[in-house]
């Protein structure tokens, strides 16, 4: 097998494997309706109910998205488990976190992964 045939078959394997993990690892539509309500009772009162933050607290789109493109899902987990909500950081548990953070994900049309994909966009399957 040639090195070309080997790098052909690399790429192919890795582009397979991608598709699949994606496609499995989209967040479940019960998780995205449970952040859904965690984020208007514990984070919307800050960020906003449409994500769009104000003077003192900083937008959940746009430059927030920048600031996490290429970072480990479990990075943005742990800052948002340890730092919030504001007024009562570290309150979330674990399985509150993912669901908040699963909604942000979906909420800027992003695949649910072990990265946040910024030029992998997506539209939630789920029912609005």
């Amino acid at each position: 097998m040639t090195m070309r045939t080997k790098g052909t078959m690399a790429a192919c394997m890795a582009a397979l494997t991608l598709g699949m993990a994606s496609a499995a690892a989209a967040a479940p539509c019960a998780e995205l309706a449970h952040g859904a309500d965690l984020y208007r009772t514990a984070c919307a009162m800050c960020h906003g109910t449409r994500l769009e933050g104000n003077f003192e607290t900083p937008a959940l789109t746009g430059r927030f998205v920048a600031n996490w493109a290429g970072a480990p899902v479990s990075e943005l987990e742990a800052y948002v488990h340890r730092a919030m909500p504001l007024m009562a950081p570290g309150t979330l548990s674990p399985d509150d976190t993912r669901a908040v953070v699963a909604f942000l994900l979906a909420a800027n049309d992003l695949p649910h992964g072990r990265t946040v994909r910024v030029g992998a966009r997506t539209r939630s399957a789920c029912p609005s």
